[in-house]
This record gives structure tokens, sequence and C-alpha cells, in this order.
């Protein structure tokens, strides 16, 4: 794989990158953490959000049902699913998507951090 930033020098331009910021999120959940991602100047419009959160082993996150779909997208561990009423088994690397008003939540019973993207829309 080539490295193009070998050929950079300090003087050259570089053009604004859009990078979206993150920041954690106090939550009160034992073994969770948030970090929502800030959409602000062009995509302060943007038809989605985002988020990402962790869950250490043998923790979990509360119950959530709100009104707008989401997905998330598991990169790291293997996350116990209950969404509406049924448990499934959620490894990395595989996606899970919540209809709007259906009650859902996760818990990591694996041995490592779980990781996971969140995207939601109206």
């Amino acid at each position: 794989m080539e490295n193009h930033m070998e050929d950079a020098t300090t003087d050259a331009v570089v053009a604004p990158f859009p990078v979206i910021p993150e920041w954690q999120e106090a939550v009160d959940i034992e073994g969770v953490k948030l970090f929502m991602h800030s959409f602000a100047g062009g995509l302060a419009g943007a038809p989605l959000r985002t988020s990402r959160f962790t869950i250490l082993p043998g923790c979990r996150t509360l119950e959530d049902e709100h009104a707008v779909r989401e997905i998330w997208f598991i990169s790291e561990g293997t996350v116990d699913v209950c969404y509406d009423n049924a448990w499934h088994r959620v490894s990395a690397r595989r996606a899970v998507f919540f209809e709007s008003c259906k009650p859902h939540f996760a818990r990591n019973n694996g041995g490592i951090e779980a990781q996971i993207f969140s995207v939601w829309w109206a």
C-alpha cells in the first residue's frame, strides 16, 4: 500500500477535511460510555444523527424506545441484543436495525469491551 503522506511537505496547502467532532456525554450506566458526534456547519441539517458507545464485559445499556429508526454497527466484541422482547446474539462486523417505538437494549456477555456505532433518523 502506498503512503502518500510521505510526499507532503510542511508548507503544503491542505483543504479543510470534514472530520466530525466527537465528545463523551455523561451517562449514569455502569460500564457504558457514550460518545456523541457533532453535526455542525454544513452538516447541521443532515437528516440523521450518529454516536458511538462502548459496553464493558458484564454490563448492559438501559432499555430504550423512541420515535426514530436506528441501526447499530457492532465493530468490536459480541453483544446480546434484546429487541421487541426477543434476544439476538450479534458479533463484530454485523449490524442490527431497530424500527421506531420498539424497545431495545444490549448486554455484553463476552470477554472484551464491545464497541457500537449508532445511526438514527426520523
